[in-house]
């Protein structure tokens, strides 16, 4: 995913907090947030995740710096060309079972983030090519583990992957770089004068 934020050391310190939810989830979830254009904030961000991850409290400084490191680092890849934006999943060494799940995870975590920053808007207000993203993302959310670890499906885990990754840069791209691009209204509004 990135270079500051490592999947292993971030499981590890969640687990040592007694978090149950995998780094996959937390990153949809601060996916789904950015996607909205909410997140940015250290304090908000820190809030929905602590939430999210029923804590009472906080998390602690290293956990939370890995965390707010990774929701800069997903920033940076959803802003620029837009082809830098990784999810964060576990290394291709692992299990593909544990892949695949921690990808439905995501999946399932970019809807919490999407529909906390969303919360205000109805369905209807969304275009349908978001709509069907999030529909897609749903259904990846509920995917069963393969049976087996052959090339077909980790091919087919590399295609559903991307296709989650295109699918959260689509929607950041209309919800938030649209809005960004748009030139402000005229602050001067004197109406011209008639001679």
């Amino acid at each position: 995913m990135s270079d500051s934020v490592n999947f292993e050391a971030l499981a590890q310190g969640l687990a040592a907090a007694g978090v149950a939810h995998s780094p996959s989830e937390l990153h949809g979830v601060i996916t789904g947030l950015l996607a909205t254009g909410h997140g940015g904030h250290d304090p908000e961000l820190m809030g929905v995740l602590a939430a999210h991850a029923d804590l009472d409290g906080h998390f602690d400084a290293a956990v939370s710096e890995q965390l707010l490191a990774l929701r800069d680092a997903t920033l940076k890849g959803m802003d620029g060309t837009g082809l830098d934006l990784m999810l964060m999943l576990p290394g291709d060494e692992e299990d593909l079972g544990l892949r695949v799940a921690a990808l439905g995870q995501w999946c399932e975590g970019f809807l919490v983030g999407f529909g906390t920053g969303s919360a205000n808007t109805k369905d209807k207000d969304l275009s349908p090519g978001i709509q069907e993203a999030l529909s897609d993302l749903a259904a990846i959310s509920q995917v069963e583990t393969p049976d087996d670890d052959g090339d077909d499906q980790e091919d087919m885990l590399e295609q559903v992957a991307d296709h989650c990754r295109m699918a959260a840069l689509m929607i950041f791209t209309e919800l938030v770089m649209r809005h960004r691009d748009k030139p402000a209204p005229p602050t001067d509004m004197t109406p011209p004068t008639r001679h």
